[in-house]
């Protein structure tokens, strides 16, 4: 063979090789194509709604927290594959993902305080294979949790305490933290190192997690309130932003702003904000139309913030795009929905009373 043809056959050979791989990351990098319409049709006619939901773009897997205290983790990768457990005794409000560790941990409405409740405690569930790793012990009462800047260690918020969970060690460890009110957010940023915290009474806060030590410890770098320290200011979502510089949040309004009537909301009760963390000055107010608005989440490294309330008496999910200042508003059929967005396919799911739906939400 001619040194030429064998060169040009080598140079074919390892552009067929580099196209093949780069197929091979594009389909495993992707959810699968019928995933959420498999996903919207298994939901069908549910009775057991969902009070959580969370996608890891990493794992590829979404878990839905059901009002029934049912665990579901679902492979985006396939169609029609999902792992189902008995995870706590009453509905499950928090999910956070540990990606590194292939975990996820859950926590419900229930607590262990005087033995109230015997599965009101965070629990620990290995991602693929939904086997429980571990139940944690102590006394406890359900909160937000979150995956902190360190790899390995893990926030665990309880009433107004905020503890931390090390993996390897399967253990609690360190002193706990405590707030005024109930710690009610959690947010961390991998490159400044902190984590971001919101409590009932709108307490913010930034902290730092020192593991160089013996003892893992959390150390305030800044805090402030929202309005002013008040009861029924909840902090319902911080999300730090630009390497630690800003923190957007979304919160309730005090109680001079807020006017509560069940039966016909009149003006609006939350707000959504983005704070300079240096000095803690408000930078933007973003529009939202929410009258009420009762859960807040995000997808982490998404420039959207996903609002679950409700407009007079009827149920609304409403994005928030944290780049162009707009709000996205989608019906739901329920006061309290839920919503996840899996960034890759530019699709979102909302989980409200008796099903799903799917949403285009970058189209």
């Amino acid at each position: 063979m001619h040194a030429r043809s064998w060169w040009g056959w080598v140079a074919v050979s390892l552009a067929v090789c580099a196209l093949l791989a780069l197929s091979w990351w594009w389909i495993a990098s992707r959810p699968a194509a019928g995933f959420v319409q498999g996903f919207v049709d298994l939901n069908r006619g549910t009775d057991d709604s969902a009070r959580a939901v969370a996608y890891d773009p990493q794992l590829k897997v979404l878990a839905v927290g059901r009002e029934s205290g049912r665990l579901e983790l679902w492979d985006a990768r396939r169609t029609d594959a999902r792992i189902v457990r008995a995870a706590h005794a009453v509905r499950i409000e928090h999910i956070v993902f540990g990606p590194e560790d292939g975990i996820v941990l859950t926590s419900s409405a229930g607590s262990t305080v005087m033995n109230l409740d015997p599965h009101g405690m965070p629990k620990v569930w290995d991602a693929r294979s939904g086997e429980l790793l571990l139940a944690l012990p102590g006394e406890w009462i359900g909160g937000p949790l979150a995956a902190s800047p360190v790899p390995g260690f893990y926030l665990v918020a309880s009433d107004d305490e905020l503890r931390l969970y090390e993996h390897a060690k399967r253990a609690v460890v360190g002193q706990a933290l405590r707030f005024r009110g109930s710690v009610t957010a959690l947010g961390t940023d991998k490159p400044s190192g902190l984590v971001a915290v919101g409590t009932s009474s709108g307490e913010l806060a930034l902290l730092k997690l020192d593991v160089a030590g013996g003892v893992p410890r959390l150390d305030i770098v800044r805090q402030t309130s929202t309005h002013g320290l008040e009861p029924r200011t909840d902090v319902l979502a911080v999300m730090l932003r630009d390497e630690g510089r800003r923190l957007v949040t979304a919160h309730w309004l005090p109680r001079a702003r807020r006017q509560d009537q069940p039966a016909k909301i009149a003006g609006q009760q939350a707000e959504v904000v983005q704070w300079n963390t240096q000095d803690w000055r408000r930078e933007r107010m973003f529009p939202i139309t929410l009258q009420a608005v009762h859960w807040a989440s995000y997808t982490p490294g998404e420039p959207w913030l996903v609002l679950a309330g409700s407009e007079s008496t009827r149920g609304r999910i409403e994005l928030v795009d944290l780049q162009g200042g707009e709000a996205w508003r989608y019906k739901a059929n329920t006061s309290h929905p839920v919503a996840v967005l899996l960034p890759e396919i530019r699709t979102g799911i909302i989980l409200r009373s008796g099903g799903a739906t799917a949403i285009r939400y970058l189209d």
